[in-house]
């Protein structure tokens, strides 16, 4: 087994089969590398360069033909799922366009997929023996534990900080009683130092390492958990309760380019969470998703707050992470054997391709707490959900209009009063909705207020 970890020959989860639409092609950007997702004829997803041959437009501008090739949109050119040219519109003499698709510069490179547990599956490496070196590797998918993988659904955004300081979070279970207080129970006043936090095995490059801790506040302080980092990109996580109580997360954090990662997650219980009925359980399906992740920002946002700021100090200092860092507790063990392992092993960061290295930039509170980028603009729930509201805020405002004009002719005519005060009612109620849509659409835009002060105050209850 090899000493060194390979960034680009391994498998890294893409995207939830959910959130890909089989009609157009998808842009994604994996280690720092310009892809394209579409499917073909055979209903197989294909990956390849995001770039057309002849003058480097990104073929997911593009569109899917009727005979499932992908069409370059800047000229027509086609490609088929080997990434070979089919078609050059420009070119009419026959020999001609056998010669022109024939030629290896007409050819775009397709790399190797794979569907698993509701994954599309990418293994990122060009080289000739990519299709028959990662049939040696299986990804890391979610372990069998006894669970069903299917009851819950993926969720995928993608942050504006960066690979590292994203995984190390998540080996640092501890902080969520400071960092989340408020939420979920988490509070300081019940914290519990941990008793343990050791790895089981010995760590490597390709199977990355297993640790074990105890619980860390007063609900889970008789709990067990097992943490295991599957290399380049998995945590997974299983705490186990004395009670017989189970709970699985299976987070990825996929790299795409310096200061940007990919999050992709669901967490699985073996009992159920007693419920009472909302009005949203009577949503349709999209709609009732659409606002059940409209609900989660708060957590993501306090880890936002902190890892940025973490990143932001860090371009500053000009010195390795464990001369930044102290580190003295049982609790900080996750946080030491991650960052073993990264510069052990794999180079101490992603290998990032064709990505000019920049100066740190500090992110505004607008871009940190955008949300169209990080999650709306992937979610087909949170996009139906955005396009409802925008109807209801146009139907609102026609009403208006509609009960307005009613309202000022009752009141010319000699007609019941009565009927001119419903009609006034109405009216009403349409400019309450019409504002409650507009402000709940721009809630999936953004997590700045809309009114008052722009700041994100992340600890209002």
């Amino acid at each position: 087994m090899s000493d060194q970890f390979s960034w680009s020959q391994n498998w890294y989860p893409i995207s939830p089969l959910s959130y890909l639409d089989a009609s157009v092609p998808t842009p994604v950007i994996l280690l720092g590398k310009n892809l394209v997702i579409w499917q073909n004829k055979n209903q197989q997803w294909v990956v390849m360069d995001d770039q057309c041959p002849h003058k480097l437009a990104q073929l997911s501008l593009g569109k899917i033909e009727e005979d499932r090739t992908l069409m370059c949109r800047h000229h027509g050119w086609c490609f088929n799922e080997e990434g070979n040219c089919t078609k050059i519109p420009m070119l009419k003499e026959e020999e001609a366009i056998k010669t022109a698709c024939n030629s290896p510069r007409s050819q775009v490179t397709v790399y190797p997929t794979q569907v698993k547990q509701g994954l599309l599956w990418i293994w990122p490496d060009d080289t000739e023996t990519a299709f028959k070196d990662c049939q040696l590797k299986e990804p890391a998918i979610i372990p069998e534990c006894g669970l069903d993988v299917t009851a819950t659904d993926w969720h995928l955004s993608e942050v504006p900080v960066g690979y590292i300081v994203s995984v190390e979070s998540s080996f640092d279970p501890s902080h969520a009683q400071f960092l989340h207080e408020g939420l979920f129970g988490f509070s300081p006043d019940r914290t519990v130092p941990m008793t343990y936090f050791k790895a089981i095995e010995e760590i490597s490059a390709e199977a990355g390492f297993t640790l074990k801790h105890s619980g860390y506040n007063i609900f889970n302080k008789d709990m067990e958990a097992t943490r295991k980092f599957s290399p380049p990109c998995c945590n997974t996580t299983i705490y186990r309760y004395s009670n017989g109580n189970m709970m699985l997360s299976q987070l990825y954090f996929v790299p795409t380019e310096p200061g940007r990662c990919r999050y992709i997650g669901k967490f699985i219980f073996n009992h159920s969470f007693s419920q009472k009925k909302l009005m949203l359980d009577q949503l349709p399906k999209q709609l009732k998703i659409g606002f059940q992740h409209l609900s989660n920002y708060q957590l993501s946002d306090q880890d936002l707050m902190v890892m940025h700021s973490q990143e932001t100090l860090q371009s500053t200092l000009n010195k390795p992470w464990n001369k930044n860092y102290f580190l003295p507790t049982k609790a900080d063990v996750g946080i030491i054997t991650f960052r073993q392992w990264l510069d052990q092993f794999a180079g101490g960061t992603p290998a990032w391709e064709n990505v000019q290295e920049k100066s740190y930039q500090a992110l505004t509170e607008e871009q940190l707490y955008d949300r169209w980028h990080r999650h709306t603009k992937y979610c087909p729930s949170c996009r139906a959900t955005v396009d409802f509201l925008g109807k209801v805020e146009s139907y609102s405002r026609y009403s208006i209009m509609i009960f307005s004009i009613l309202t000022l002719l009752l009141l010319l005519l000699p007609i019941s009063s009565k009927l001119a005060i419903l009609s006034t009612i109405f009216a009403v109620i349409s400019v309450l909705i019409s504002l409650l849509s507009d402000d709940l659409r721009h809630s999936f835009m953004s997590g700045l207020p809309r009114h008052g002060l722009p700041i994100r105050k992340l600890y209002d209850w």
